[in-house]
């Protein structure tokens, strides 16, 4: 029977809750905002109503809004990426996962590519996640084989 990942990604993100607000997290919308809210996050907590809350919402609601398409033990996947939206990513959820986790690979990942936060919010995300856990490249092939048209 399958679960819908989104069940175990409160475990998985092992914090208190989610935040009551994740729509919220739709405020952020460029790599450039992103990684600001994250760096808040690094340096003065995310507690409902700071800065650093709209990195912990920004995930939640990143997971949240792919519920319907995440199976339980099966890699996140990314379409329609990069600046010609032709790119795809995916990667592994990892067993733990905290807030914190999640803005030092987004504030790292930013660091080592510059250029990434000129993109959406969401690539920079999956792309600061896909470094860290990347997913068994077969998962890659099969989601360009799902694209390719029949014939």
């Amino acid at each position: 029977m399958k679960k819908i990942a989104v069940l175990a990604f409160g475990a998985v993100l092992s914090a208190a809750g989610f935040a009551g607000n994740a729509h919220a997290a739709s405020d952020i919308e460029d790599g450039e905002t992103l990684v600001t809210a994250c760096r808040f996050l690094l340096d003065e907590g995310s507690d409902e109503g700071s800065k650093g809350a709209a990195c912990k919402e920004f995930v939640t609601g990143m997971i949240l809004a792919q519920q319907d398409t995440l199976t339980l033990g099966e890699p996140f996947r990314a379409l329609r990426l990069g600046p010609n939206e032709d790119e795809k990513a995916c990667f592994e959820m990892p067993d733990k996962l905290t807030y914190r986790d999640f803005a030092q690979q987004v504030v790292g990942y930013a660091s080592d590519n510059p250029d990434a936060v000129e993109r959406p919010a969401f690539e920079l995300a999956v792309r600061a996640l896909e470094r860290k856990y990347p997913c068994d490249p077969e998962d890659l092939k099969d989601m360009e084989d799902a694209d390719s048209p029949a014939e």
